[in-house]
């Protein structure tokens, strides 16, 4: 199904955007797109999000503003870029030098390891291309044209290009001096990921989790969910939901045994957790 294109011209911004409703086999296999877009600023404005399934990239073609990512702020102007996983906690609002944006939404099966291995290596929520933003917004505009059009392989060509503006902002997140400490805190971060992945059947508490590691529980919490952007709890729940799913489909066993072997002891509880996952 071929992009949806809405104009809009509201009382604080004035956007032009196409929600993309991708294929079954996109969101299986490729990462695909779920909006494109441009807005202007026609007053000063804060938009906030939380929780989502998506990730956002977007460009300051001018003007200037803040972007807010788990309470920490970045000035951003003409030429800045940000770059965002909408699960964790981020805003971002429009100076009085009422800006203009690019921005594009997407997800995929592999985004989450891609991000990681962003972050790992010192990729920062704001940045500034060292090459300028023309190449990087061009893709998004090419992102729009496809998702627009009638091409029976829009899938697989959003997904090169998504691909391809990627490999540029990877390009882009090099940063030594940060490196570091994001590869000692990843590195004590994957045993408690690896330890939640072999026992997620498990009763598992933040107390005994963080005595296990000779950890804070309160320090362990926040880089937790600042490095996954999730609360150990969220992550528990979307591999115990991963592993339910998996059973469900591919197996007769009753919801009583699958959800006692995902860690829910409690089917009506299984119930409740599965719907709203």
């Amino acid at each position: 199904m071929a992009g949806n294109q809405f104009m809009s011209d509201g009382d604080i911004v004035r956007s032009q955007r196409i929600i993309y409703t991708p294929t079954a086999f996109a969101r299986s296999n490729l990462i695909y797109l779920q909006e494109v877009g441009e807005l202007s600023a026609i007053r000063p404005h804060e938009s906030k999000r939380n929780g989502l399934s998506s990730y956002l990239f977007f460009i300051v073609k001018s003007g200037s503003g803040t972007l807010t990512v788990e309470g920490k702020e970045f000035e951003m102007s003409s030429g800045d870029c940000g770059f965002v996983n909408c699960m964790q906690s981020y805003s971002h609002r429009s100076s009085s030098d009422l800006w203009r944006l690019q921005w594009v939404h997407f997800y995929g099966y592999s985004m989450d390891g891609i991000y990681e291995k962003y972050r790992e290596r010192g990729g920062e929520f704001r940045f500034r291309p060292v090459d300028g933003c023309e190449n990087l917004s061009g893709i998004i505009s090419e992102i729009g044209r496809i998702a627009s059009s009638e091409s029976y392989i829009r899938d697989m060509e959003i997904n090169g290009l998504l691909s391809l503006m990627l490999t540029e902002i990877m390009r882009n997140s090099w940063n030594p001096e940060r490196h570091g400490n994001e590869l000692a805190k990843r590195n004590d971060l994957r045993a408690v990921r690896d330890y939640l992945d072999e026992n997620y059947k498990n009763n598992i508490r933040l107390d005994d989790l963080a005595a296990k590691f000779y950890i804070s529980k309160y320090y362990l919490a926040h880089i937790f969910k600042e490095q996954y952007g999730t609360t150990i709890n969220g992550y528990l729940t979307q591999v115990r939901i991963t592993s339910a799913k998996k059973h469900l489909r591919f197996s007769d066993r009753s919801l009583e045994s699958i959800g006692a072997d995902c860690g829910y002891n409690d089917v009506n509880y299984f119930i409740r957790a599965f719907k709203k996952s």
